[in-house]
């Protein structure tokens, strides 16, 4: 009975030093991170965000869209207005434009080469990557995160990347904006004018 009580007492000590120890190095990064919920992305959590309950559900608005860091010689920020209609677990759509992996497929032409959506109650994690350099075209890399602040603001980081076959380091912008809550909105009172897949990299993730 001793040498079993031991055992359990030797495992419950194990599992919190090794939670303690995720804990380290997730923090270490200077992003929050939060188990299981942090995909890896080229976009970080801002630092203070995501700590805050709220009802993600709804239509959010693109406001103070600013770069934060960038190799372009001439990058712009993402789209201030351009709005992101968000489901309990999922992005639906931005700037109107449905981002379901298939939809989004048809838009570019080609499969996606990765997808992440995902929303809870207090993040907000999206990247999709798509390869045409094999054909002559661009690699095209674009992610956000995103926690909330407060019961009508998400803080977002997002990315941006292009890379052509003959360059060796992709062409990059990284851009700082908060969505704001619309109340009253629906997405048939904002539809937009037919975006192309280049538009809508740009409105919502900067451009290159």
């Amino acid at each position: 009975m001793n040498a079993i009580r031991y055992i359990r007492a030797l495992a419950c000590l194990s599992a919190v030093l090794v939670a303690l120890s995720s804990a380290s190095c997730g923090n270490s990064s200077g992003s929050a991170t939060f188990a299981g919920l942090s995909p890896e992305l080229p976009a970080q959590l801002p630092l203070g965000s995501g700590g805050v309950a709220i009802d993600m559900s709804g239509m959010w608005s693109i406001e103070d869209a600013v770069i934060i860091e960038s190799n372009s010689v001439a990058p712009t920020p993402p789209l201030n207005g351009t709005l992101f209609e968000m489901e309990p677990t999922r992005i639906a759509a931005i700037g109107g434009l449905s981002v379901a992996p298939s939809d989004l497929a048809i838009l570019v032409g080609v499969p996606l080469v990765s997808y992440v959506n995902v929303v809870d109650s207090s993040t907000v994690f999206y990247g999709i990557i798509v390869d045409q350099r094999a054909s002559g075209g661009l690699r095209v890399e674009t992610a956000l995160a995103g926690g909330s602040v407060g019961p009508d603001t998400i803080s977002i980081e997002a990315y941006n990347s292009t890379q052509a076959p003959n360059e060796v380091v992709p062409t990059f912008t990284r851009a700082r904006y908060r969505l704001a809550r619309v109340a009253g909105t629906t997405p048939l009172l904002h539809r937009p004018e037919e975006l192309d897949f280049v538009d809508f990299v740009s409105v919502a993730f900067g451009d290159n």
